[in-house]
């Protein structure tokens, strides 16, 4: 048997001070386009990161026909101080339980101290199958050496709440935008060594493709080079594995989605479906 897994950075956040307020997605109308609502409906698992305006918090409440549905309640707090949530959520096809949001420790800079980013965990029962442990984070934006510092401690965070919420007996999967480029050029770099230290037992599972998930030119992804046009083509949304010590599951195919233009659309910065392409994984078990 088998499932498909979706990550997907939404691009969900208001870009402007105006939009954030009334929490608008930047050209919203792209969440409505059959494209992307059947490909999201389409998932077995599906892990969304931003969903951070009421359109982006819509799409995922209406997307697909999935059994169980959990994410963020975006509502501002005093303690961890936000004015908005993490953005995340887990819908799947089976039963998905124990979720749990859990905020980073670490403040945040710039944009993102606005946001209590962090981390949402659910466990997946596949039927006839294993329990799954799945985890969708969203860290630390930003090139600067201060935002660089800001995730290293998310990522230590990151693993420790692998270590408490896991069990040698469970598949692990983590997913999300960790903003930490991982092409093959950036693997020696000490950030991207960094992020698989934190997450040692696990497999980078879009390494050997070796694809882009963030592309802000005007020919790959005219959306992305629209609000960053100085940007650089980087690897910075993944899924990582961990298989179980007892059970069966392995990943079959790694594919990229919304990494061409959304049919039918004329303008070119509304024919993206986000400025992050997502990435599907596919897994098969053997039935118990």
């Amino acid at each position: 048997m088998r499932f498909r897994l979706r990550s997907w950075n939404c691009f969900g956040t208001g870009q402007s001070v105006m939009d954030a307020i009334a929490w608008r997605a930047p050209l919203a109308e792209r969440l409505l386009h059959t494209d992307v609502r059947k490909t999201c409906g389409d998932a077995d698992v599906l892990c969304l990161q931003e969903i951070l305006s009421h359109h982006a918090e819509s799409f995922f409440d209406s997307v697909g026909d999935f059994a169980s549905r959990h994410r963020d309640d975006n509502r501002p707090t005093l303690w961890p101080t936000s004015f908005r949530g993490s953005g995340l959520g887990i819908a799947a096809r089976t039963a998905l339980v124990r979720p749990s949001v859990w905020p980073f420790r670490t403040p945040g800079i710039g944009w993102d101290k606005l946001a209590r980013k962090g981390a949402m965990h659910a466990q997946l029962i596949l039927a006839r199958g294993p329990t799954v442990d799945i985890l969708s984070t969203h860290l630390q934006a930003g090139d600067r050496q201060d935002a660089m510092a800001v995730r290293a401690r998310q990522l230590r965070e990151l693993a420790q709440l692998v270590t408490t919420l896991g069990s040698p007996e469970r598949p692990f999967i983590v997913c999300g935008d960790f903003n930490i480029d991982g092409l093959a050029r950036a693997r020696k770099t000490e950030e991207y060594q960094g992020l698989v230290n934190a997450l040692d037992g696990f497999e980078d599972l879009g390494a050997a493709s070796d694809l882009p998930t963030f592309e802000p030119h005007p020919s790959t992804n005219a959306l992305a080079h629209a609000f960053e046009p100085f940007g650089r083509k980087r690897r910075i949304d993944y899924v990582f594995f961990r298989p179980a010590s007892q059970l069966t599951l392995t990943h079959k195919a790694v594919e990229r989605l919304f990494d061409r233009p959304l049919s039918s659309v004329v303008d070119p910065h509304k024919a993206y479906a986000s400025d992050h392409f997502g990435l599907c994984i596919t897994f098969e078990y053997e039935p118990r």
